[in-house]
């Protein structure tokens, strides 16, 4: 979640940075050029009024142009900054430095004696290291008699410039560096409560009908809603354990009324006349009646044990290992033979309620009883996502309508109905595989009979 949370801020970041910083530069940039311009403009007014009285003098029009020109050189000298005085004709009265002045100042410099305005000067760039020219006219009003022509260094305005740049970057990078810091504590406090949620939601999915969210930690309005489902959970789990103990309860209350209504129904056999075919098939068909009410009760005691416990976690081999000598007895005892292998038995898996064990026991209990068979073979293994534990028998096998209805509460196939057994197994299998996120399939067993499959979800175990 941090991971894509960054790749969405740094982008936007990123963009506002970069829309801060560059007309930020820009602007500095600009600025320290401006006052670069400024002091050379205020210095080329000063120089330029000395220059034309220099130039208007009359009589002592030579000893004024030395006294120019040895204020030029020493300007030049002091501000390392070339300095040409230029007449009318653009012919050189006076050069600080190499006679011939720098090409860029030769438009400006025909623009400035034509009497028009100097041209603004340019944004100077770091990495630009031409000097700035600055022509500045010599003359009074309208009336221009010369130009002066400087090329100021650039190399200052390049140091206060990359020192603002850096002062900018500075700025607005460190508060960047402490948002992206950031990030990951205010997402580990902001999503803390949703995963704890997300756990929390999975375990009360699962079966666990007392996990609660952490309701103390988080923003308020996380707070009210692990608050609220708290409050959810207890109500759900209060009316689960009220429905599972009235079932128990009722089956437990009836069980000795039943128990001892067939007694009493057993009693009245002495009395029957043999005689009596009518009486007899009634007399048995009341006895069928309780034995069936009463496999109906301990179905329903089972259900209750059944989703009492809620799905988990565990190793496959681990759990199914210890049903292997059982299922082999009850087998042998039976007189089928049986065949039992658990591959991939490292693998984790979501075993559903009740346990995975007990599962597959019914199964097996299902293909000694009911199946007519003469073996019964279990095999585990994984396959892709999904583990699947496979009971097959070579028995009577069932009808494609009959699987479709084996699953329902209650319903027996015609085949088995003279031997014991509630209807209930299948439907409690099927039920609390599917709330592990896994299935039950009941299938052909190839050259007859029926497997009965249990799929479960396998936990993908972390790497390192």
């Amino acid at each position: 979640m941090r991971r894509r949370l960054l790749q969405v801020l740094l982008p936007l970041l990123t963009l506002l940075v970069v829309g801060i910083s560059v007309p930020a530069a820009t602007t500095i940039a600009e600025r320290h050029t401006s006052e670069l311009v400024a002091d050379r403009i205020n210095d080329a007014n000063r120089l330029s009024v000395a220059a034309f009285t220099a130039l208007s003098g009359g009589v002592g029009l030579q000893g004024s142009l030395v006294r120019l020109q040895a204020e030029l050189d020493d300007y030049a000298d002091l501000y390392d900054t070339p300095v040409w005085l230029v007449d009318r004709e653009s012919v050189v009265l006076h050069a600080t430095d190499d006679p011939a002045m720098p090409a860029a100042a030769d438009e400006r410099l025909d623009r400035v004696l034509a009497g028009q305005t100097p041209e603004l000067a340019r944004t100077i760039w770091p990495w630009e290291q031409e000097g700035e020219v600055i022509v500045a006219p010599v003359g009074r009003d309208s009336q221009v008699v010369a130009a002066l022509v400087f090329v100021a260094p650039v190399a200052a305005v390049h140091r206060a410039t990359i020192v603002d740049w850096a002062v900018l970057g500075a700025a607005l990078i460190l508060p960047l560096g402490a948002a992206v810091a950031l990030v990951g504590p205010t997402t580990r406090w902001l999503l803390r409560p949703v995963r704890d949620l997300e756990r929390s939601a999975a375990a009360v999915a699962g079966g666990e009908l007392r996990a609660h969210a952490d309701a103390d930690s988080g923003p308020p309005e996380l707070r009210t809603l692990s608050r609220s489902f708290n409050q959810m959970v207890d109500a759900v789990r209060t009316t689960v354990e009220r429905q599972q103990a009235f079932v128990s309860d009722a089956a437990h209350q009836l069980r000795n009324p039943v128990a001892s209504v067939r007694l009493s129904v057993e009693n009245l056999e002495a009395h029957l006349d043999p005689a009596d075919a009518e009486a007899r098939a009634t007399y048995d068909d009341a006895v069928d009646d309780l034995d069936r009410m009463s496999g109906v009760l301990s179905g329903m005691l089972a259900a209750t044990r059944f989703q009492t416990r809620p799905s988990r976690e565990s190793v496959a081999g681990e759990v199914l290992e210890p049903g292997r000598s059982s299922w082999l007895a009850r087998c042998a005892d039976a007189g089928l033979t049986a065949t039992i292998v658990v591959d991939d038995a490292t693998t984790r898996v979501v075993e559903p309620t009740g346990g995975l064990a007990a599962c597959v026991d019914e199964l097996v209990a299902n293909a000694v009883r009911l199946a007519g068979g003469t073996r019964v073979d279990v095999r585990a293994e994984r396959a892709g996502t999904s583990y699947r534990v496979a009971v097959a028998d070579d028995g009577r096998g069932l009808a494609p309508e009959e699987r479709e209805n084996a699953t329902r509460r209650f319903w027996r196939s015609a085949k088995v109905q003279n031997i014991e057994g509630t209807g209930l197994g299948l439907t409690i299998l099927a039920q609390v595989t599917a709330d592990a996120g896994g299935r039950l399939e009941l299938a052909d067993t190839p050259g007859g009979g029926l497997t009965a499959t249990l799929v479960v979800p396998v936990v993908d175990q972390p790497v390192g």
